[in-house]
């Protein structure tokens, strides 16, 4: 988004009201800015400063004696202020105020960490907590198992060096019997295991197109199961969601009930949020999506704070903040931005990364 110039007197009071309006959720006037602006300018001086910012978009004003309210693109200004490197100071804060958390030790999975995770972002926020759990093809394979359930179907389970179980109904030969399926389980654990599935799908199909009589029938029967098991319809995201009836401590929803209502739909659905986070996924560094550029009209009074962990040098996951429009941001960014890298750490130490 680009603006329009704006002189430093400008830009001091545009900061200024929204600070405030995050604080009071009430328009703010003149005189309340001319209580905090350094130069200490006249209620006359600072109406025309705001009129003049309300002409170029950056502020609204409910009605004619009201104060001002920010615009989405008055948001957009103040939290590009505060992502300048001499603005992004507020980590020690957030560090003393965040709960700190450790990954579970013991038979406790990676999903049991992240809940832990999403419930911190939450609590800490008074916010929706947000966070996807890895993708499939980000997985690194670890283990598999196939039993047989019927005479044409196996059920595969599959186990991830993150802790992540998934299983899937395949079809097979009737006369593959559970003494061959279990052999394949062998040669798949011994060829595949620490391999990431992205890296898999490509080697199995490298492999299926070699001439069939370089594998042994065993072979053959593994690639084509293990082909089934790691197509890319299981790329299914799950999303875990914390504290979502926080919106309910928001005055700007509580007024309409109408508002709340699609958005707890979109929170329980979570098909639109699942979409928006991996949008971020694709991007390295903090994503932040105000008001309309949520993309979904639901969203329009809401933002979203995201940012990525990794397991080593790797995107695998986003985690966010998703709340009122009216959020703090400073505390709020630096929340999302340490917890991405406290889980990024935790996880990568925990799978020797």
């Amino acid at each position: 988004m680009s603006f329009p110039f704006l002189d430093e007197r400008s830009q001091i009071v545009l900061l200024a009201v929204v600070d405030k309006y995050i604080e009071s959720a009430e328009p703010v006037g003149s005189r309340t800015i001319s209580k905090v602006h350094p130069e200490k300018l006249s209620p006359a001086t600072l109406r025309n400063v705001l009129a003049d910012l309300e002409e170029k978009g950056f502020l609204s004003q409910p009605h004619k004696s009201a104060g001002r309210m920010p615009t989405d693109k008055g948001y957009r200004f103040y939290v590009n202020h505060l992502l300048r490197p001499q603005s992004f100071l507020m980590k020690a804060q957030v560090l003393s105020e965040s709960h700190e958390f450790e990954y579970p030790i013991g038979k406790q999975n990676l999903q049991g960490f992240l809940e832990q995770a999403c419930e911190n972002l939450s609590a800490t926020s008074q916010q929706t907590g947000l966070v996807m759990l890895p993708s499939f093809s980000s997985a690194r394979f670890k283990h598999i198992e196939f039993t047989k359930v019927s005479p044409q179907a196996a059920l595969a389970v599959f186990f991830s060096e993150q802790g992540i179980l998934q299983n899937k109904v395949l079809p097979i030969d009737s006369e593959i019997t559970q003494g061959q399926l279990t052999s394949i389980s062998n040669y798949l654990n011994n060829e595949f295991s620490g391999k990431p599935i992205r890296w898999i799908r490509q080697e199995l199909l490298r492999r299926l197109r070699v001439e069939k009589e370089h594998y042994n029938n065993l072979a053959r029967k593994a690639h084509t199961l293990s082909s089934a098991l790691f197509t890319e319809e299981q790329e299914n995201s799950e999303l875990l969601v914390e504290g979502a009836l926080n919106f309910l401590d928001q005055p700007e929803f509580t007024e309409d009930i109408g508002k709340i209502k699609a958005l707890l739909v979109t929170l329980e659905e979570k098909t639109k949020l699942i979409n928006l986070l991996d949008l971020c996924l694709n991007h390295d560094g903090m994503t932040i999506l105000i008001g309309e550029e949520n993309l979904e009209e639901e969203m329009g009074n809401c933002s979203l704070i995201a940012q990525n962990y990794q397991m080593g040098k790797d995107n695998v996951g986003t985690l966010a903040v998703f709340g009122s429009k009216r959020m703090d941001y400073k505390r709020i960014i630096s929340i999302v931005n340490h917890t991405a890298k406290l889980v990024s750490k935790l996880i990568s130490e925990n799978q020797g990364v």
